[in-house]
């Protein structure tokens, strides 16, 4: 068990190298070959994030590979219901036997109707696909698992006892922690008054995994997180088929903070076995946030042009360039063997997250005002405030 008052210094030499090597740039030409690459996402404001086959280092010396994706945000869905519209619109004249013209009725009359009535089956056409589940969105994976109560609750629902007896500090792995930023306009999403955060990953990824852990948790202590999905990053990348969570669907309400969530890719790959399947891009501004905080100033395996994940940007006051602890510590676990033991501040896989999880608590707190006074007083998150600013 981590000891009561440890403080953990700032982001040292030894802290910004695991970063590099925790973190992953999204860039290369070979995928689903099982060789442990990294992927690497090239990408610019405004125009969304796009997806490259697996390529070089990352928050480790092997990593899985990443996929090629369409540009556009919501490509794949669009491309659902274009196709099924337009599939539809052919076979509207085989519906049944056309009535003759009647007499004197003029050609253009003719084509006029028919016009309208093709606009009428798409319309049809595009309505039944909604409703049996087409989504012109990037809403999810082709399958989604929710997660259990027996998982989701312990996860989301960590005593303060055990925040505030982890402290910062794990007996079992090295804990990174985040980047502080200094002199930053605050991150405020469009259309809300609040402060953001703003996580950037991939289902396929096992430092986003390992990650989306301890961001749970935290997220949890200042606002309800529902919706999320039971995950496995890849099966043929590096630490394969760590259990983690999705956002994919994930919803999240809070007084204090705003969450934004990408997920850019799935685990499973593409139907031409090129790269993982497609899920959500970034927006104009999230993708502004990437262009300017996911970056080799910041993130130390960026690369000009690319972005690395997991990445995590808390109100411009914080970053979290890529996996507070190894995802090895979960390798060999289910969801529920994780999430039942994270009650017990001794477990050294609840020290690694609840660690992590008190940085980002901290972050949080630095964002929002210092709101609420019973998260941020805690003697967890000033543990956690207290080794942030020696950074």
């Amino acid at each position: 068990m981590a000891d009561d008052n440890a403080q953990r210094p700032g982001r040292t030499a030894a802290d910004k190298e695991r970063s590099r090597q925790q973190s992953r740039p999204v860039t290369g030409k070979e995928a689903a070959r099982g060789t442990g690459q990294t992927g690497a996402r090239k990408g610019g404001a405004g125009n969304g994030a796009k997806g490259r086959p697996a390529g070089g280092g990352g928050r480790a010396a092997k990593e899985g590979p990443s996929g090629r994706r369409p540009p556009g945000r919501g490509g794949a869905g669009r491309n659902t219901q274009a196709g099924a519209a337009a599939r539809g619109s052919r076979q509207a004249p085989g519906r049944g036997p056309r009535r003759p013209a009647a007499p004197g009725r003029r050609p253009t009359a003719m084509l006029t109707w028919g016009i309208v009535g093709l606009v009428l089956v798409s319309v049809a056409v595009l309505v039944i696909v909604k409703v049996t589940g087409g989504n012109s969105s990037p809403g999810g994976p082709t399958s989604f698992e929710p997660a259990p109560a027996s998982v989701a609750q312990p996860a989301t629902n960590i005593p303060a006892s055990v925040f505030d007896t982890v402290g910062v500090t794990s007996s079992a792995t090295a804990v990174s922690p985040p980047e502080v930023l200094k002199n930053q306009k605050p991150l405020v999403f469009t259309n809300t008054n609040k402060p953001g955060v703003f996580y950037f990953g991939a289902e396929f990824c096992p430092y986003c995994a390992a990650e989306r852990w301890p961001l749970v948790a935290a997220l949890s202590r200042f606002g309800k997180l529902t919706g999320l999905g039971l995950m496995q990053s890849s099966a043929t990348d590096v630490y394969p088929s760590t259990p983690t969570f999705t956002f994919v669907r994930a919803t999240y309400r809070s007084s204090y903070v705003e969450l934004r969530t990408v997920e850019t890719e799935s685990n499973q790959l593409n139907s031409a076995g090129t790269g993982y399947t497609t899920l959500q891009n970034p927006n104009a501004q999230e993708a502004s946030i990437l262009k300017t905080y996911d970056t080799g100033k910041y993130v130390a395996s960026s690369t000009p042009g690319q972005y690395s994940f997991p990445f995590v940007d808390i109100g411009n006051k914080v970053l979290v360039p890529g996996a507070s602890f190894s995802p090895s510590l979960l390798q060999g676990l289910s969801h529920s063997q994780i999430a039942q033991n994270l009650n017990n501040a001794k477990d050294p896989v609840t020290e690694a997250i609840v660690a992590a999880a008190n940085y980002i608590s901290a972050a949080i707190c630095s964002a929002d005002g210092q709101q609420p006074a019973s998260v941020c007083t805690s003697k967890g998150v000033q543990t956690a405030a207290k080794a942030m600013s020696k950074g």
